[in-house]
């Protein structure tokens, strides 16, 4: 019967045959999941053996990330903020780019300034809208998503978050055309990529939703088509955030600008890449 360890050790070989990056902690997430326990109780128990049972769901598992399924996927959450969300394939994984702009935006507001609007459009997940609504308390949150099956994993985590269902409304559309404003917030992380890109990402992306990807013609489409929209749906004073990708920050300030927004700011990730932009009037 194989020890804890040596299924660890020969899973781990597995997966770095088949080019996974750090195949070790994937592999001990994947142990801690069949097993029930967190992953540094993996550590306390390396001589414990493993039940038949248990490797028959560990291989079932470790094909799956074999196939290049997103880690996530398998493990059913994400951690996003110190919160943990549902996480499958009606919505992209969310990234820690993502992360980074709702710790922006978070700093950005005083208690006495709390934003009491917010809008979380192309919300996916709804890890951006459920984390800006944690923080403030008084809130209203709006998600909108093209996906209903997007919008559905939103409603289940913010029902996981104990948010009250009178603090959120929830609207399948086409970006803004079926939201009334004004908002205090808009944050969106709508999709960039070109769509001839995407075949050549990397594979585990093909497990995810390609409208959650495809950004429209040269990946800029959608978002433009989105800035147009802003103008009548934020408050006079309201913010406007976007996470976009490399190198197109200065195409979108520069739309921005066209809707008579004065105040542009561009910030980078922790990665060094201009990620974000805020702006006001």
């Amino acid at each position: 019967m194989k020890s804890l360890l040596e299924t660890l050790q020969s899973g781990s070989g597995y997966l770095e045959d088949r080019g996974i990056d750090d195949a070790r902690l994937n592999m001990e997430h994947i142990i801690a999941k069949v097993l029930g326990c967190e992953r540094i109780e993996l550590y306390l128990s390396f001589d414990r053996p493993m039940q038949d049972k248990e490797l028959e769901e560990l291989r079932s598992l470790l094909k799956r990330r074999g196939k290049r399924e997103p880690l996530q996927h398998i493990l059913g959450t994400v951690e996003f903020m110190g919160q943990e969300f549902i996480c499958d394939s009606r919505a992209l994984i969310p990234r820690p780019e993502t992360e980074e702009l709702v710790g922006i935006l978070l700093n950005r507001f005083s208690p006495s300034s709390e934003p009491s609007r917010i809008l979380d459009a192309g919300c996916g997940s709804g890890v951006i809208g459920i984390s800006l609504a944690l923080k403030w308390k008084d809130s209203h949150l709006t998600m909108i998503d093209c996906s209903e099956d997007a919008l559905s994993l939103s409603k289940e985590n913010a029902i996981n978050s104990e948010l009250s269902d009178s603090r959120i409304s929830y609207v399948c559309c086409d970006l803004l055309n079926d939201v009334t404003g004004p908002f205090d917030i808009i944050a969106a992380n709508l999709p960039y990529v070109d769509p001839n890109e995407i075949d050549g990402l990397e594979t585990e992306l093909s497990f995810e939703p390609r409208n959650a990807l495809d950004g429209g013609e040269g990946g800029t489409e959608l978002i433009s088509r989105f800035i147009s929209q802003i103008p009548d749906k934020l408050s006079e004073q309201g913010l406007l955030t976007l996470e976009v990708g490399e190198g197109q920050t200065d195409f979108f300030e520069g739309a921005i600008s066209k809707i008579g927004f004065g105040q542009i700011e561009t910030l980078k990730d922790l990665s060094g890449i201009e990620r974000f932009i805020l702006a006001m009037r």
